[in-house]
């Protein structure tokens, strides 16, 4: 075991945002009425050429000029509206630098109103400083939609096979609802189980740790949330959602949630169960332990979970979520192979079988108490406790001379592999801000975590070479690992105001102490 202190300053963020805006251009140009003269205030909107999905819009100055900016290389449309003339659409492409557009002239409707009806429309998109917020109305689903359908639909916001998010190229790390914290340590709960006919608004959100939000100091950790907005009829009392489905071969699906909400409090039961590779969760087994079927096969997959938030308004909440997960991912492969020489040909018969199963249970809670606006303290204690085996057969036989009767080599290999792991840690953050000196306050903050990984593991392997006597290679090994970590951590912060508060100047004293 290891035993120091060290001091971590994080400076690749300039950096970062150098890469980001070097690949970003500018297109440029005007709006114009059929006189020449400028359109003010009209609406410009950037379209992929592809599907037309809007990326960005601005309005024209009083020049009738306008400017989108960060358009990444590609094809696009600009499109040009404004009350009483005809929408006008232009293509462009993006190279390899900012672009300039001919003026644009809209030309006035020649249709003649004999009666108006006015409806108002959601915007699809507004951003507002560090927040892109999406109107959800505005995006089709099939009836019965998760969110991982809604985020799929989203300008900017990318999901992959695995169900990892990312928005504007920053992986999410949670999901909130009304806020609050829902499933903390696993977004894929959220995006994978709640329906999409209760979420109103959807809001990508840029922001600090918890720490500096609770304490006030900037700790240069930031973090992507996304978070849900709750549609007004649903924001107090029962709602929920079932589905079940039975298909060929004997696959299954069967999901549900059950929500209850009440004054600002929150609790979820979900549940879901199914063997066509659908996961409602994070398969963390695959991170702990070796695995041998890879994210190929058919999986059968249960989970079952429990998320609340309630308290008395933010005085004093009690929160957290445990949840129970199972996999079983099981590969069967057979290949024929021909390999074709100058002077020979020969065949290849190869077989696959492998098997990963898993459980986990997980749990997580916190305790915020915020007597005044002066004192602030959060408590989240977690624990995890995560069990795997893992076994896989292969086997080969090649085959040579006259319709490849004549066997050449055999070899069988075989590997299975058992684990448990057990992880369980605390974080403990107070905040006090002085009543008589604004400005003036102090923090602390202090952290532990353990985890214990036990893995065992044989491998068996056996090679007969027919052409050389028969021979025989046998390898036959055993291995046991064993990994356990010990991190604590601790911080104490004092903020003092140089001058008038409102000045926005400030000293800051931090000291920094890491055991491991």
């Amino acid at each position: 075991m290891i035993h120091y202190f060290h001091r971590c300053t994080a400076v690749l963020i300039a950096l970062t945002l150098g890469a980001a805006t070097a690949l970003a251009y500018d297109i440029k140009g005007k709006i114009v009425d059929s006189d020449g003269e400028p359109m003010v205030a009209a609406t410009v909107k950037l379209l992929a050429a592809k599907d037309s999905t809007f990326i960005n819009g601005v309005k024209t100055n009083i020049d009738g000029n306008y400017s989108l900016t960060g358009v990444k290389s590609g094809n696009y449309i600009v499109e040009a509206m404004y009350i009483g003339y005809r929408t006008t659409h232009k293509d462009t492409k993006i190279g390899s630098k900012s672009v300039t557009l001919e003026p644009i002239v809209l030309e006035m409707s020649a249709i003649e109103l004999q009666e108006v009806t006015v409806v108002g429309v959601a915007s699809e998109i507004k951003v507002k400083e560090d927040t892109v917020e999406y109107n959800a109305g505005s995006y089709k689903t099939q009836p019965n939609a998760v969110v991982e359908d809604l985020l799929k639909r989203l300008p900017g916001v990318e999901v992959d096979s695995e169900g990892k998010i990312t928005a504007n190229g920053k992986e999410v790390k949670k999901i909130l609802i009304e806020g609050k914290e829902f499933f903390a340590d696993d977004p894929q709960v959220a995006s994978k189980n709640l329906p999409v006919e209760m979420i109103e608004k959807l809001q990508v959100v840029d922001r600090k740790s918890d720490l500096a939000r609770l304490t006030g100091v900037d700790d240069g950790e930031d973090e992507t949330v996304i978070n849900l907005t709750v549609k007004k009829g649903m924001q107090s009392g029962y709602f929920g959602a079932a589905e079940a489905g039975y298909g060929t071969e004997g696959h299954y699906l069967g999901q549900f949630n059950v929500n209850r909400f009440w004054n600002g409090n929150q609790m979820t039961l979900l549940g879901n169960f199914n063997d066509i590779n659908q996961l409602g969760f994070t398969d963390s087994n695959g991170n702990r332990f070796r695995r041998f079927g890879g994210s190929q096969g058919l999986t059968t997959s249960q989970a079952l979970g429990i998320n609340f938030n309630v308290g008395n308004k933010e005085i004093f909440r009690v929160g957290g979520n445990v949840m129970y997960s199972h996999s079983d991912r099981n590969v069967i492969r057979h290949q024929e192979r021909q390999y074709l020489e100058a002077d020979s040909t020969s065949f290849a018969s190869s077989g696959r079988n492998a098997r990963d199963r898993g459980h986990n249970v997980s749990a997580g809670f916190r305790m915020e108490w915020m007597p005044d606006s002066f004192n602030t303290l959060e408590f989240r204690p977690t624990l995890s406790y995560n069990m795997n085996s893992s076994s896989s057969i292969d086997s080969t036989i090649t085959r040579a001379g006259d319709a490849a009767r004549t066997a050449v080599s055999r070899s069988l290999n075989t590997a299975d592999a058992d684990g448990h792991s057990l992880e369980f840690g605390a974080r403990l953050i107070y905040s006090h801000s002085f009543r008589r000196h604004r400005g003036r306050s102090f923090s602390i903050s202090a952290e532990y975590n353990h985890s214990n990984i036990r893995e065992h593991e044989n491998t068996f392997s056996r090679n007969l070479f027919y052409l050389l006597n028969d021979s025989v290679d046998i390898y036959d090994q055993e291995a046991s690992n064993h990994s356990w970590t010990d991190r604590m951590s601790a911080r104490l912060t004092w903020t003092e105001p140089l001058g008038n508060v409102k000045n926005g100047r400030f000293l800051t004293f931090a000291y920094n102490l890491n055991y491991r």
